[in-house]
């Protein structure tokens, strides 16, 4: 064999290793995901003539070293978008434009689904079982298709009291939900929870979780946390003795509390910061009717926070 002729094996060797590393001018001229170029070369069939090459001064032993993989065309403009399902339907962990834009939607109906960052976290799955509790839908926190729709076509609901005075807060025990107006203009609507009506003992201290119903005011707050002997309150808004508008941990579909009202963590300062002492607190649906203007009878609070403290039962 010519030295200077270079056997098949060899060209097949020398366009592999040209097809992945190319020259850094452009692309290579014979990718190696060709299948029909690989087998041809591989085959050894019509293969073009080889050009006279230099002989070589040195020997080598070392195997060719494979080229490094290629990264993702688009490595630098990876989102976490999460793919809507095909129903369309936005699920809690989901993130995106159309949980954005849920988000933008919410807000302008007055609910607070938290920061507008395009993520389905805490903040927006409250938002939406807020708005499925004031459109009576099953209390589920996730925007399927349905409620989706019922969102794109809703309007503000109804004030329960409108000559309640412009700025006011109702509690809709049916449908656990406060409303909070401001000058005749509604501004929030927050998903809550009061008592479960259970009997309690905490500390050797015991009673009955019902949030009193009826017409009060605001009467005093503390900002931030408070510890009571029933637990953690923060931001809290008293309303009746012990009884508080309070920033918690867990706001569920249902009644949860010992007898104060649970909003979210995410709007419990939010609400300290806006609603002034004396505003009217109307808590519509229970046995005491919410009558406007709230009655002003003395309501001394009780040593700690929540419902009076009852005898612990005998036996």
């Amino acid at each position: 064999m010519s030295p200077n002729v270079v056997p098949a094996s060899c060209l097949a060797l020398l366009l592999a290793l040209t097809a992945c590393t190319g020259d850094g001018s452009g692309p290579a001229a014979l990718p190696d995901s060709d299948p029909a170029v690989a087998t041809t070369v591989a085959a050894g069939a019509a293969a073009p003539t080889p050009a006279p090459a230099p002989a070589p001064t040195t020997t080598s032993t070392a195997a060719p070293v494979a080229p490094p993989p290629a990264a993702p065309a688009d490595a630098s403009t990876t989102t976490t978008t999460t793919t809507v399902p095909a129903d369309g339907r936005l699920l809690p962990g989901m993130s995106g434009e159309p949980v954005r834009a849920l988000q933008e939607r919410l807000v302008a109906l007055h609910y607070a689904p938290g920061p507008v960052d395009g993520r389905y976290g805490a903040g927006l799955t409250s938002a939406v079982m807020a708005f499925q509790k004031v459109a009576g839908m099953p209390r589920t926190g996730r925007a399927t298709a349905d409620v989706l729709g019922a969102i794109a076509a809703a309007t503000d609901p109804a004030p329960m009291l409108p000559d309640g005075g412009p700025t006011r807060i109702e509690i809709d025990f049916k449908r656990h939900v406060l409303f909070f107006w401001k000058d005749a203009a509604l501004q929030r609507i927050i998903p809550v929870s009061t008592g479960n009506g259970k009997r309690y003992c905490e500390d050797g201290i015991c009673g009955v979780a019902v949030t009193p119903s009826g017409s009060f005011r605001i009467e005093r707050r503390i900002k931030g946390q408070r510890k009571s002997y029933l637990g953690v309150l923060y931001d809290p808004l008293y309303f009746y003795g012990g009884y508080a508008i309070h920033g918690s941990p867990s706001v569920p579909g249902y009644p949860a509390s010992h007898g104060c009202v649970r909003v979210p963590m995410h709007v419990s300062r939010w609400l300290f910061d806006n609603v002034p002492n004396r505003t009217p607190v109307y808590l519509i649906g229970g046995k005491r009717p919410a009558t406007p203007p709230p009655d002003s009878q003395p309501t001394p609070p009780p040593p700690e926070d929540g419902p009076p403290p009852q005898p612990a039962p005998s036996g």
